[in-house]
């Protein structure tokens, strides 16, 4: 291992962590150090993705040495922004973790051992994604075509779409089904392989591993932090974690829906604690999340829109939230009347009619009933993709059915799942997205993106004791110095 390849691991947590620790200026416990790690290295490799369009030209293969400096004084200065606020004001202690009851020791061994368990599995998939280069279809098809094709080439070639490409004049433009879609995965894996000296796809796939370990963090330092206990927490991150599918797509590294997922992960699980404690930090960490998700893949601008949507809704007085809701109905209408169109960030533009959605980046979806239940059964419930997450999540809500409405977090996830699962129904039943589901393609992809939110739900559903839901006092609440 070169030292290029570690400072391509080690900046951007260190860049990531730095600007969250000055954001939050956390307590010193276990539970934020996580936050920093997770947070700090998929935030960072996002703002790799940002830096590098601007400073690195056309000379690819230098990614790293060109963004490394830029990296390294962002972090320099956020790490000094984050000492000299600590100091001058004692942070925010957030309410978590909450005091509870003492763990027998027993139960101590126990979370041991799962904690073991998850560092073994994450350790081994890193091991599957170095023994081969990249397998999967879609990795080498559409993900890795742009990035490989800029490094050998020592420059970013223009890609275009398939009907531009045939007359072009031009030898250097290229073409791929999937042209449209953001930069972020081709910068990050840019980043990686000039680090590595070169398109080494070993070395490139490993990233992979680091996004999964990433979201256990995360996903385990802001349940620490509202309240969840110590052995649910690890308990539901070895849930998260070990899902089939999402192992899969680490062993198996290329496609972006992990990372998609993960940085949805990032959104709901700083939402939640936002939504049961209040803090504006945690509200705006959760949105500078969720507007990362375009940056990823083109569906996450959808899920960014449920994500601003849902917390939008929680924060509008519930007297007049169906007043909108009515609203938001009647535009919809007048958008299908008069056929105005409307601009989507990251989608193009929408244009509504009767029984037909015009969208840029989709193109013309036809709205009407397909079949297809029982494919989308199978996969929720029949396949080995989720052990048995769909079987046991409905009984949780089902037991924990009043705590939605006394949690505001429980609330949060379960409306953020419950639009997320509808539109998912709206893409298969009635569009010509049918056919993912017919041949397990895209339909499994699209539920992992989203389960981060089930574990949410899971999570403040099972961690409502009375100090949680003990609402702070209201100069608690506001972000400021104390």
């Amino acid at each position: 291992m070169s030292l290029a390849y570690l400072g391509a691991w080690l900046l951007p947590v260190w860049a990531g962590a730095a600007l969250v620790a000055a954001w939050l200026r956390p307590p010193r416990t276990a539970a934020a150090l996580a936050v920093l790690l997770g947070y700090g290295h998929l935030l960072g490799l996002v703002l790799v993705a940002a830096l590098a369009p601007f400073v690195v030209g056309d000379a690819v293969g230098r990614t790293f040495d060109r963004v490394a400096p830029w990296l390294a004084g962002i972090a320099i200065v956020a790490s000094a922004l984050a000492l000299v606020l600590r100091r001058r004001w004692p942070g925010e202690r957030g309410i978590g973790p909450v005091a509870e009851a003492a763990m027998p020791r027993w139960l101590w061994v126990l979370v041991a051992l799962v904690v073991f368990a998850m560092v073994w599995r994450v350790w081994v998939l890193a091991g599957e994604a170095l023994l081969r280069p990249t397998f999967p279809w879609d990795a080498w098809a559409a993900w890795q075509v742009k990035p490989k094709a800029w490094i050998l080439a020592d420059r970013a070639l223009p890609f275009v779409a398939p009907a531009d490409w045939l007359p072009a004049t031009d030898p250097q433009v290229r073409t791929l089904p999937s042209w449209r879609y953001p930069d972020f995965l081709t910068w990050l894996q840019l980043w990686y392989a000039s680090a590595a000296g070169g398109w080494i796809e070993p070395a490139v796939n490993l990233a992979w591993s680091g996004a999964l370990a990433a979201l256990a963090l995360a996903a385990y330092g802001q349940w620490r932090w509202f309240g969840v206990p110590i052995w649910l927490a690890v308990a539901l991150d070895w849930g998260l974690i070990s899902l089939p599918l999402v192992e899969a797509h680490v062993a198996l590294a290329g496609y972006a829906d992990l990372w998609l997922m993960a940085i949805f992960g990032l959104a709901v699980f700083a939402g939640g604690c936002w939504a049961r404690t209040r803090r504006h930090a945690h509200g705006l960490l959760a949105l500078a999340a969720a507007l990362c998700l375009p940056l990823v893949k083109l569906e996450g601008a959808v899920w960014a829109g449920v994500l601003i949507a849902v917390s939008a809704w929680c924060c509008v007085p519930a007297r007049t939230r169906w007043g909108l809701a009515a609203l938001a109905a009647a535009l919809v209408v007048l958008l299908a009347v008069s056929g105005w169109t409307v601009p989507v960030p990251g989608l193009g533009e929408l244009r509504l009619g009767w029984g037909r959605i015009e969208l840029g980046a989709v193109g013309t979806l036809d709205l009407y009933w397909r079949p297809v239940g029982e494919a989308v059964v199978a996969a929720l419930f029949h396949l080995p993709n989720w052990h048995l997450l769909w079987y046991l999540l409905p009984v949780l809500i089902a037991w924990r059915w009043r705590r939605i409405g006394l949690d505001p977090a429980a609330a949060w996830a379960a409306r953020v799942l419950g639009v997320c699962l509808s539109l998912l129904f709206v893409l298969f039943f009635f569009t010509d997205a049918s056919s993912w589901a017919v041949d397990y393609t895209s339909a499994n992809r699209l539920f992992m993106q989203i389960v981060p939110a089930a574990f949410a739900l899971a999570a403040a559903l099972g961690s409502g004791s009375a100090a949680a839901l003990r609402p702070e006092p209201a100069a608690a609440r506001v972000f400021q110095p104390r």
